[in-house]
């Protein structure tokens, strides 16, 4: 096996009881098949508090939650019990990877640790040099061969190179990085949408279009609902070009699944207007880290929020085709 993750992992650290927004509260925790038979077979105390802890429905297990949104194995102290009695191996799948995200396509697997996290999105975020991502190979064997297009994914894992060089390349402005990273994926997709003009208001209606999705914490609803309009500051670029460049790792070679690279990449570009236009209130590349994780933890790590917008991407016309992303980007950036 093949496991590609950025340079920085490997410096990462769970802020644990300090983190000033736990994983452990907020969203729905679900437990594994296997996880949940292993608890279900647990003796002792640990095996009578899993028991209460576990609740299935509809053949799918999760951690109950207190009426405060938290983990019920959540302590006072902001840490997990399970973690703390019985060691990481103890914790069910979703809890030993998070923050990461992992995609496998055939005997490569890619893991990126999430914007949502706040350790994770200063430490990316913050430092000036380049991304780097290392590859190293594993002794751990393939179990499973995904049914993938070699040619597809040779074509889009080299499109997705080129890609990432030109996002990290120094002295050109935002605006053209992205405009030349559209006209990548329709090189790529070999197609050219709908030029036809695009009324105005786009970054208007992106934002409302993500007041319409499922929404995690009012702290969101009000962002959407009150950040104030005006330019864009020109010294945030190198944030936003590290989102675009963790974006386009992670979504990139999904387009070998479903046949169309371009939706993906206009849905990372999306993501990067969209902050664009939230962070005229932003006093400090702080403050602006942590309006990224939100949205990353309201957007990002819900499946059905990410397969409305990419249902919407793939539109070729309109507000959510190549032409709406330019006019957004006419009026943002």
């Amino acid at each position: 096996m093949y496991v590609t993750r950025p340079e920085w992992d490997k410096e990462f650290r769970c802020l644990a009881g300090d983190c000033p927004d736990t994983c452990c509260a907020g969203w729905e925790l679900p437990v594994d098949q296997e996880s949940a038979r292993r608890y279900a077979a647990m003796q002792g105390p640990w095996g009578r508090r899993l028991a209460q802890a576990v609740v299935e429905e509809a053949g799918e297990y999760q951690m109950a939650r207190t009426p405060s949104g938290r983990c019920v194995l959540l302590n006072d102290r902001g840490l997990c019990d399970l973690y703390a009695q019985l060691g990481e191996e103890a914790l069910c799948r979703t809890c030993r990877l998070h923050p990461r995200f992992v995609a496998e396509y055939g005997a490569r697997r890619e893991i990126m640790p999430g914007l949502s996290c706040p350790a994770w999105a200063k430490l990316f975020l913050l430092r000036q040099e380049p991304v780097r991502f290392l590859t190293e190979e594993t002794a751990e064997e393939v179990t499973q061969y995904n049914d993938l297009d070699a040619g597809r994914f040779f074509r889009l894992y080299t499109g997705r190179r080129q890609a990432m060089e030109l996002l990290q390349a120094p002295g050109m402005p935002l605006r053209t990085k992205m405009e030349q990273l559209l006209t990548l994926g329709e090189k790529l997709d070999e197609t050219i949408e709908n030029p036809n003009a695009v009324p105005g208001g786009v970054s208007q209606a992106y934002r409302k279009k993500l007041l319409g999705l499922e929404i995690l914490t009012p702290r969101w609803k009000e962002l959407l609902e009150t950040s104030a309009s005006g330019s864009f500051r020109q010294d945030w670029e190198p944030l936003l070009e590290k989102v675009l460049v963790y974006d386009t790792f992670r979504f990139f070679l999904k387009g070998v699944y479903d046949g169309r690279v371009l939706p993906w990449v206009k849905l990372s570009l999306f993501h990067a207007l969209v902050l664009a236009s939230l962070v005229n209130r932003c006093s400090s590349k702080e403050r602006l880290c942590e309006v990224i994780r939100l949205y990353s933890k309201e957007i990002e790590h819900n499946a059905e929020n990410v397969e409305r917008l990419h249902r919407a991407f793939c539109r070729r016309s309109g507000r959510y085709g190549a032409a709406g992303l330019r006019k957004a980007m006419e009026e943002l950036l």
